[in-house]
């Protein structure tokens, strides 16, 4: 379960990160200030932190930090994992300015939960955070070689079908409707409908040698989407 440290003071923002990453598996830490996100960093292994720009003052309040502080506060006490910046700042100079200091990502407001997370995985990935090999009795699912490998052979996946597979077991046990994998995956607007995601499932099944009617992998949930159900070993 990757630890995230959300330093924010907006309330409804905080409110909505919290309960959706929550649901995504992350175990949750939230700061509304500088000084409270150093003191949980003191305390916690924190895997990636999520951090607005702009603070402002409040009961936590940012101790007069703002999140470039902050930044270099945290590397200061010995934080070396990943962060990501959150701000309405547009300008070319705070980019570069992040990014100088230490940043790994940097996303504007307004910003999808969806799009937050992918980011979140993105910079685990590279960190060394995010798991690519699998293994669910006699097969093995490596991601990061594109293979699904049984005792009898292997079976290559598609750039569309590794980040499709991926999506779903990384949601394991969540069942994740087609309008969520078609903007996570394909990048699509919500409300398009298409057979994009029905196929693509049905080939990976095809690749893991999954019985659609009794599902070892992936379980279908007519009308709504997918849950991936395999069980490693």
């Amino acid at each position: 379960m990757p630890r995230i440290l959300f330093v924010e003071d907006e309330e409804d923002l905080l409110s909505s990160l919290i309960a959706y990453f929550t649901r995504e598996g992350f175990e949750v830490y939230h700061a509304r200030g500088g000084k409270a996100a150093l003191q949980i960093v003191d305390t916690r292994a924190i895997d990636v932190a999520v951090c607005d720009v702009m603070l402002h003052e409040g009961p936590e309040g940012p101790d007069g930090m703002d999140g470039f502080q902050i930044l270099s506060e945290l590397r200061k006490k010995g934080f070396s994992g990943p962060l990501i910046f959150l701000t309405a700042r547009t300008l070319e100079t705070d980019k570069l300015l992040a990014f100088d200091l230490g940043a790994d990502d940097y996303l504007t407001k307004p910003f999808s939960l969806l799009e937050l997370r992918a980011r979140v995985q993105a910079v685990l990935k590279r960190a060394g955070g995010a798991k690519s090999v699998y293994r669910y009795g006699t097969t093995e699912v490596d991601l990061d070689n594109y293979l699904i490998r049984h005792p009898d052979g292997e079976e290559r996946l598609s750039n569309r079908e590794q980040d499709l597979l991926r999506y779903l077991i990384e949601h394991r046990g969540k069942v994740v409707d087609r309008e969520e994998l078609l903007s996570a995956i394909w990048k699509y607007s919500a409300g398009v409908t298409t057979r994009t995601v029905d196929t693509h499932i049905l080939n990976v099944r095809k690749k893991l040698r999954d019985d659609a009617g009794k599902p070892k992998f992936i379980e279908t949930f007519h009308g709504i989407g997918y849950k991936f159900v395999g069980t490693e070993s």
